[in-house]
Formats: structure tokens, sequence, C-alpha cells
């Protein structure tokens, strides 16, 4: 079954009175509606198209692109307020639907609020979900340093909270930066800290993370000389600064680095070079 709520590109297989049916490679088949029609296009066609259902709960292709996708998030403003739940303008024609058990305490009409993007299987349909945290993940120390979008979501007295990569809770602090920002503002940032939460901390200049970078130029150097190092992230951080002249939290950030480029491989008692 072709997914809802994702951008995929489709052939032409037939058309219709109604529009165009479209395919995969697996012979699925799904309706784009006659106004969605470039007349030039012919059988054999490919269709950059993204899936709903329609009013009558068909599946259909659009050829709009929506302000989200599947799992992803964005700042939408209310349109409407009816016994049934909210609904919110994503950029297409129908509103996306959110139901009373997805809302917030308080919902107002014509008040914008992030949202994302959710698929019910039982019911085979696309929803918006306001209740954001529980569709967020846990970050980890392996991130800092990393370079990722940040979306705006909220105003806090110390600076501005917001969601890293569609996956993570981060925040902004005022001190860190120099940018006027508003509510759903998309900007990219430097991860400076991760919390014990799991939430991000941000800063617009890389500046302070060039040590990171050194020390995992260091630990990449000697295990060129030697294969083996005998220190792992349950080593007291007194052998790793004997050993290494760097802390426990330096010495974890240069092994989750070279870690994520596949140079090394990771054992109970030690870290091992990977040999091409």
């Amino acid at each position: 079954m072709i997914p809802l709520g994702k951008q995929i590109s489709l052939s032409i297989q037939r058309f219709t009175k109604q529009g165009a049916y479209l395919t995969n490679s697996e012979g699925d088949e799904v309706l784009l509606p006659q106004k969605y029609l470039n007349p030039s296009w012919a059988e054999g066609h490919e269709v950059d198209v993204f899936l709903v259902k329609d009013s009558e709960d068909r599946r259909v292709a659009l050829t709009e692109a929506p302000k989200l996708s599947l799992n992803e998030f964005a700042i939408l403003k209310i349109v409407e307020i009816n016994p049934m739940g909210a609904f919110a303008d994503w950029g297409i024609d129908r509103d996306l639907f959110i139901p009373f058990a997805e809302q917030r305490s308080e919902v107002e009409l014509d008040r914008s609020y992030p949202i994302c993007l959710k698929y019910d299987a039982l019911t085979d349909r696309l929803y918006g979900s306001m209740k954001t945290n529980k569709h967020l993940m846990t970050a980890s120390d392996d991130l800092i340093g990393s370079h990722l979008s940040f979306m705006v979501t909220e105003k806090h007295n110390l600076g501005w909270k917001g969601i890293v990569e569609h996956q993570y809770s981060g925040m902004i602090y005022a001190n860190e930066c120099s940018l006027k920002l508003s509510l759903g503002d998309v900007i990219k940032a430097y991860v400076s800290a991760v919390r014990p939460d799991g939430k991000i901390d941000l800063k617009l200049s890389p500046e302070g993370f060039k040590k990171y970078d050194d020390a995992t130029a260091q630990l990449w150097e000697l295990l060129q000389e030697h294969k083996f190092l005998y220190l792992h992230d349950k080593s007291p951080a007194e052998e790793i600064f004997k050993a290494l002249n760097m802390s426990k939290k330096t010495f974890k950030q240069a092994v989750g680095k070279l870690y994520k480029e596949q140079k090394i491989a990771l054992f109970k008692d030690k870290i091992a070079r990977i040999d091409a």
C-alpha cells in the first residue's frame, strides 16, 4: 500500500474522467484528481505527489506540498474548532484534523501551535498532534558539535525553545543568540551540550568545539600507532586524564565521533581501530 503523509514519486498508469491513476513498482494504484493534471503528461510520466485521504475517505494523490510530512513538526494555525475537534491549515485544500486527545488544554481559533503529523494505522488516517513532547526522542552526547536545524516553538524567559531536526527538544539561550527570532523560524545551530534529561542546548557559533576536534585527532593518531586503546566509557576520569590529558567528557565525544565515522569498534574493555 502506498503510504500516506509522504512525498513520493509515482508513474502515470492510465487516465480517466476523474484524473489519472498513478502506480508504484508493486502495482499499487492511487488517483491523482483531474485538477492536478498537466496537459503535457502522458502514460509513464513520473509525478512527485503527496498522499492524503479525501472527503470520501479515499486515498488520493496531490501535487501540492504541505507544510510538513509524516513525523515532522511545523507551526500551524487553527482555522476551525467544532464538536469533532480542531482543524489546522497545513498548506493544502483539506485541513489537518487534530483530535481532542491530541490537543493542548486550551486551543484558540486563529492561534498558531507547533504540531506533529502522525498516522493512525487502525483508522488509516493522518492526524495532527499538539502534544509534541511525546513524539520527541532523548538526545545522546554524540550529537555535541553537530550543525542541526532548529525550529522555534516557544519564547522562554531564558531564550527560545524549539525542536531540533524534527526529533529532539532544544533551546538557544538569549545570551547565545544574536538573531531576532520568531515563532516558526528555522535556523541552523550547533549542539553545545546535551542535558541529563536528553534535551539539547545550542549555539549559533561553533566556537568551543575545536577541543573536540583536537581530541578526536589525538585519539585517532594514537590508534594509528596502537590498534587497541584500553580505555572505555566506564574508565575512571583520572585514568583517562593520566593517559590522554583530556577530560572524560572530551574523551567520550572524541570516541563518539570516531565511532560515528566508522573508524573504530567499541568493546567492553577497550576501543579498536577498524582497518580498511
